[in-house]
């Protein structure tokens, strides 16, 4: 009866487990409108360091990962064109984005002025980071390793906010 008893107990404790799990990637999946934003430092070939405030919207989409437990896809469409995606792992309400590569422009010039021509250049990201969702936000906190040429380029603390779309 004891035996039948802790088979049973330790069953239903499994069965919670993956239901609570379950229920945070869940929470989790579906379209988003999202916004990143950071200062980027900016290092030449003669060692000159500029600071490039980024800015960057688009449309996210959460999509289970079915061949992994807690692991979502992750897709980003950034609003200029440029498209990527990466994975991720969902504990509660974590979320732990994998390594990841893409390329994005990154305005050189101080002037945004429409009107006028501004300057970009494409780089080569390396990325990763750590968020929260909460409901309908989620926040990521990314660090982006970058080179275009002979330029490097380091982001310690590039935040994308996520808002899910109705």
């Amino acid at each position: 009866m004891k035996k039948i008893l802790i088979i049973c107990t330790l069953a239903t404790a499994m069965l919670l487990c993956c239901v609570s799990c379950q229920r945070g990637v869940r929470s989790v999946l579906g379209s988003y409108s999202y916004k990143i934003s950071g200062e980027v430092i900016l290092t030449a070939e003669d060692g000159e360091i500029t600071h490039l405030m980024v800015n960057k919207r688009g449309q996210m989409n959460i999509l289970r990962d079915h061949l992994s437990d807690g692991r979502v896809t992750i897709t980003l469409n950034e609003s200029t064109g440029g498209a990527y995606y990466c994975s991720a792992l969902v504990k509660g309400d974590s979320l732990i984005v994998d390594q990841h590569s893409f390329s994005t422009n990154i305005l050189t010039s101080d002037n945004i002025n429409p009107l006028h021509e501004n300057s970009s250049l494409v780089f080569n990201i390396v990325a990763s980071g750590k968020g929260i969702h909460n409901e309908d936000i989620i926040m990521i906190e990314e660090q982006w390793i970058g080179t275009q040429g002979v330029q490097q380029l380091e982001g310690s603390k590039m935040l994308l906010l996520a808002e899910k779309n109705e």
